[in-house]
């Protein structure tokens, strides 16, 4: 959709993800995946590769939101997280990303869990399961905000369409991040060194 809004209908330039998901009623995606190793194995390259070219497909996600439901309040759509799992090396890593001011785009990891590769050991089936039940609580969440969006953005146009004197702000005019198309042959070497990592947490002096 980002692609033909520029004019562009080459196929061979689409974000291909290793897997989504599509809510068909909304016509939209709110997760998607990579899988940038086999188990136990992590190239730094391939996994920052990955983890930027899906930072550009959760932002042709956000605007495509914003443009289906452009009537929608910004106030509404600062609250929508769009989510990313990253499986790389030993673990799941979920990511999410949102907008909570105009022209800010902040991506945030939630959550990491390890592989299960000893199902006898308790403790990894029960970090297993509390991570997809984490998962599947913030991707209801994020059903409940576009349900919200899909409300407002309905009745919005519909005083619009009735009454010429209503205010129809678009949110298209707030949500318009920069959208790059990565090429993993060119790029991955250069985005090596600028992958993925964990905060640094600074105990109070």
């Amino acid at each position: 959709m980002q692609l033909q809004s520029q004019g562009i209908t080459d196929g061979r330039l689409r974000y291909n993800a290793d897997g989504k998901i599509l809510v068909e009623n909304l016509s939209t995606e709110i997760l998607l995946s990579e899988v940038s190793s086999s188990y136990g194995e992590n190239s730094k390259g391939k996994t920052s590769f990955d983890h930027h070219k899906a930072m550009f497909g959760l932002l042709a996600m956000i605007r495509t939101i914003a443009s289906l439901y452009k009537y929608g309040s910004f106030e509404t759509f600062s609250k929508l997280k769009l989510h990313f799992v990253h499986i790389h090396g030993q673990g799941i890593r979920h990511w999410t990303i949102s907008t909570p001011v105009p022209g800010v785009y902040v991506m945030n990891k939630e959550q990491r869990v390890d592989i299960i590769d000893e199902f006898h050991k308790k403790n990894n089936t029960v970090r297993f399961v509390t991570f997809t039940l984490t998962l599947a609580s913030a991707l209801e969440e994020t059903m409940g905000v576009l349900d919200a969006l899909k409300d407002e953005h309905a009745e919005k146009e519909r005083d619009w369409r009735f009454e010429k004197n209503v205010s129809c702000s678009s949110l298209l005019e707030l949500v318009c991040p920069q959208i790059v198309r990565l090429n993993e042959n060119k790029h991955m070497v250069q985005i090596a060194d600028d992958g993925p990592k964990s905060p640094v947490y600074i105990l109070n002096a």
